[in-house]
């Protein structure tokens, strides 16, 4: 019924945008779609003037879902490690927060300095970055000229049909695929021994799409846009993500004072807010399974 379009919607963030009178001006047009069509075109042409106007009517329709931004990565040497992946990655090469970064129409990979040392990405709860490249194999050789380990060579993959795994002269795991539809960063990939848990609370506090047919039955899938989130069981215990290698992700949201509340809901809470120049703030907090998010909010 209606009442489930509006619950679903308000999960995901998509009426946020709205002002008050744009929404209802949207009821409005719902209501007389009642009088102008049958109760069976009721629910089809409601919901679609519905997601038009937001779309059109909303000023802020495009910042006020949750929307996947980066991951940050430690490093002994930011600018080397920058230039590494950009030979071998491709991207933008750019300067963003506290190190060299790829920059890709979807996100970026950041860098920032390791302060001494910092355990690998394998054996914590944020275990690989998968990043989408036009050619796997030619991806590879690079990498494994610039000193890379090549732990699979290209073989054909769940979500791909080419894929194959690498780990970076500083212990950073890396999935290379050959995705047209997901290039740059294509998905991050969690490990945890409570798969289901994760999924259900990266979906109460971010929102997403959850796709369950792209992993086939592997691993769990959300969609952020056009970066995916996919998380696989593990046997073993995997550690928190804060200070390894791989050390978070982030996101922006519409309201970070909306998204506390959200949060805190699902046990969770920041343990830091702090100003994020120019002109708004943000927050990190360590999530299920100990994964490590930074939070921005959209202004």
């Amino acid at each position: 019924g209606l009442g489930d379009v509006y619950k679903r919607q308000d999960r995901n963030y998509y009426t946020d945008g709205l002002s008050s009178a744009q929404f209802a001006f949207s009821l409005i047009c719902i209501n007389r779609g009642r009088t102008m069509f049958s109760q069976k075109h009721f629910k089809l042409f409601g919901c679609l003037g519905l997601v038009i106007i937001g779309v059109f009517l909303a000023p802020n329709f495009g910042v006020a879902q949750n929307v996947f931004t980066h991951v940050h990565l430690r490093v002994p040497d930011t600018v080397e490690a920058g230039n590494w992946y950009h030979a071998v990655f491709g991207g933008e090469l750019r300067e963003i927060g506290p190190g060299a970064a790829i920059r890709y129409h979807n996100g970026f990979v950041g860098t920032m300095d390791n302060e001494g040392g910092a355990l690998p990405s394998t054996g914590g709860v944020f275990n690989h970055i998968g990043i989408g490249v036009a050619d796997v194999r030619a991806a590879v050789e690079t990498a494994r000229k610039m000193g890379a380990t090549i732990e699979e060579e290209p073989r054909q993959g769940v979500t791909a049909q080419t894929i194959a795994f690498i780990v970076d002269p500083w212990g950073i795991r890396f999935e290379l695929l050959e995705d047209p539809q997901y290039p740059g960063i294509n998905h991050v990939h969690m490990m945890t021994t409570e798969p289901d848990e994760m999924r259900n609370w990266f979906l109460d506090v971010f929102g997403g799409q959850d796709i369950p047919e792209r992993g086939k039955g592997n691993f769990h899938t959300i969609l952020y846009g056009n970066v995916w989130v996919h998380i696989s069981r593990s046997e073993e215990p995997t550690a928190p993500s804060r200070y390894r290698t791989a050390d978070h992700i982030g996101f922006r949201v519409a309201s970070l004072d909306e998204f506390t509340v959200l949060l805190e809901a699902s046990g969770y809470e920041a343990y830091l807010r702090r100003p994020n120049p120019p002109g708004s703030d943000l927050i990190f907090l360590e999530g299920v399974g100990g994964i490590h998010v930074e939070v921005s909010e959209a202004r």
